[in-house]
Order: C-alpha cells, then sequence, then structure tokens
C-alpha cells in the first residue's frame, strides 16, 4: 500500500493500479492508470507532485454541479486532456437527502448502495464505455480517474479496468477496499451532524458493494467478452487494453 498510494495532502484516496496480476500470467503497469478522490484541494506541493507523473488524461465521473462547487486544482500551464463523464445512480441524491434529514440509517445505506452498485453495471454502460473509449484513445495514458470521494463511481471503474485485463475477482474487490484505509472527508454534502456510524457506513468501501456489481454482470451479460461488447470494447479492443496496460 506504501507504493500503491500516491501522498498527496489534498487528495487521501489517490492509488496506483499496477502490480496486480491478470490474464495469461501478465501484471498491470505501474504508472499507467490511477484513481482518486476529489483534487480539489490539491496544494501547491502536490500540484507539483502532480506534474511528476504524466498523467496526459482525466476522466472525471462528477456531475457538473460537484465540479462547480470542488473543480480541479490541477498544475499551472497543465495540457492534460480532461474528460467529463459526469453521471450519479438514479435515486443516490434521494438517498443523499433522506440521510441529511435524518431518516436513514446504517442499514437503509448499505440497501441503497448495492442497489446503486447493480446500476452501476445496468444503467450506466454508456458512461464506462467512454472510459474505456477514453484509455483507448491513442496517447491517453496514464490516465487518472476520480469522483468525490474515489470509492463508487471510481470504485467501479476501477474494478472495470482491472476485471476486463483478467485481474482475479479476489484482487479486484482487495483493491476496492483498500478506499477504507483512507477515506475522504464527505461532510460538505450534509447540512446536519450525522451520527458516527452513519458517516461509517457512508465512508465504508464494503466489499459487498463491489462483490454485488461483479455478479451484476455475469447476471446481465454472462462473460466478460459481452459486457465488454455492450461497453462498446470488441475483441480487437480488449486486446489492446491488454497490451496498453498490462506486462
Amino acid at each position: 500500500m506504501a507504493t500503491r498510494r500516491i501522498p498527496l495532502e489534498g487528495a487521501v484516496n489517490f492509488r496506483d493500479l499496477g502490480g496486480y496480476p491478470a490474464q495469461g500470467g501478465r501484471t498491470t503497469r505501474w504508472n499507467t492508470i490511477y484513481r482518486s478522490d476529489s483534487l480539489a484541494e490539491l496544494t501547491e506541493s502536490d500540484r507539483r507532485a502532480f506534474a511528476t507523473l504524466g498523467i496526459r488524461t482525466i476522466c472525471d465521473f462528477r456531475l457538473s454541479g460537484e465540479v462547480a462547487r470542488k473543480p480541479n486544482r490541477l498544475p499551472e500551464g497543465h495540457t492534460i486532456r480532461e474528460v467529463a463523464i459526469g453521471f450519479i445512480p438514479e435515486g443516490t441524491l434521494d438517498m443523499l437527502s433522506s440521510i441529511d434529514a435524518g431518516r436513514y440509517g446504517a442499514a437503509d445505506i448499505e440497501r441503497e448502495v448495492l442497489v446503486h452498485y447493480r446500476k452501476f453495471v445496468r444503467d450506466h454502460t454508456a458512461e464506462y464505455g467512454r472510459l474505456f473509449d477514453a484509455i483507448l484513445f491513442e496517447g491517453a495514458l496514464p490516465l487518472l480517474m476520480h469522483c468525490t470521494s474515489g470509492k463508487d463511481r471510481t470504485g467501479f471503474a476501477a474494478a472495470a479496468v482491472l476485471k476486463a485485463v483478467g485481474v482475479p475477482r479476489d484482487t479486484i474487490v482487495a483493491d476496492y477496499a483498500l478506499t477504507n484505509d483512507h477515506r475522504r472527508d464527505i461532510s460538505h454534502l450534509f447540512s446536519s451532524r450525522l451520527a458516527p456510524d452513519v458517516v461509517g457506513t457512508l465512508t465504508h468501501a464494503n466489499p459487498r458493494y463491489i462483490q454485488a456489481a461483479l455478479d451484476e454482470i455475469d447476471i446481465a451479460y454472462g462473460s466478460t467478452q459481452d459486457w465488454l461488447a455492450a461497453l462498446g470494447v470488441d475483441e480487437q479492443g480488449r486486446k489492446r487494453l491488454v497490451e496498453l496496460l498490462t506486462e
């Protein structure tokens, strides 16, 4: 984890997806795909460190309103291609409102979030298809994908990329769970002070969530190949992903 996490002051969950076992005895490349939480609080020191990573593309899963409230703070004069893939699963905003109003407890949140992770698979093929388009775009790498906390939309994005190149399921789940070691403060999303168990549930990268999404891929599509095809990635595209992202 000390190697995988990029230590920044303003982004607590910035990680490299390199070093994982992939299909055919290969390994995911270091310094190629990164995942992160918000980039809005990067310090000057962070921006200098960020510049050394050579990132060429950023895929931002936040809604336009989220971006307006917390714009990315990138290095001055950067030439990074920014790809806006803003979305949020249907029902998420209602859930956040119910939490803020004190109507939802920890068990309610877990139930709703499980539903949202299944929706990543069934309802958001277009958005995650755009992620793969961005990865396959000529000269796109290294690439960073992020949202606000780096847990949900980005968590499934990371799982999708790892699954696409044949990383084992248990490794995908373990990568997802690493977010628990570096949780983003999301208190700014709420007007009221939330109970500790509610806060903990909201920021918890529960392995059941990503497992539900991976199960949904099998239920809805039957195979990784057919799921990728639904995202617009054909067999040639998948081979190119393996070439670009593994060694």
